[in-house]
């Protein structure tokens, strides 16, 4: 949740209730707040999933930044996957997945994710 949420009764800043799971919000100065009880599958999904990067990708600044951004690395070695394609860049649970997808489709990488990735 990056968006500031404002407490209806006395308006201060909400936090989460859970800050790994989107379940409610609360006001930490008068204790009003909401929750539901619905959890989004994708926050208990305990499959570990890879973005493998496929061959026809494009060595341009921005997508070496943004393979360097996922694989915690430098340019350098963004570089050099790049080279050595098609290559598992990140293994991760879902929830980390689903961001990262976000930024290669961003950059318009190609890639898959193994397993098949349902969200």
């Amino acid at each position: 949740m990056t968006d500031k949420i404002i407490c209806e009764k006395c308006g201060s800043e909400m936090i989460p209730i859970d800050p790994n799971k989107p379940v409610g919000m609360t006001c930490p100065n008068c204790g009003w707040g909401w929750a539901t009880t619905y959890s989004d599958p994708i926050f208990d999904d305990s499959t570990v999933y890879e973005i493998i990067l496929l061959d026809d990708n494009q060595e341009s600044a921005d997508n070496l930044k943004a393979i360097a951004k996922i694989t915690n690395t430098n340019v350098i070695n963004a570089k050099k996957l790049l080279s050595n394609l098609p290559s598992c860049i990140f293994s991760g649970k879902a929830v980390e997945i689903s961001a990262l997808v976000r930024l290669l489709d961003e950059k318009s990488l190609k890639y898959k994710i193994e397993p098949e990735f349902p969200y």
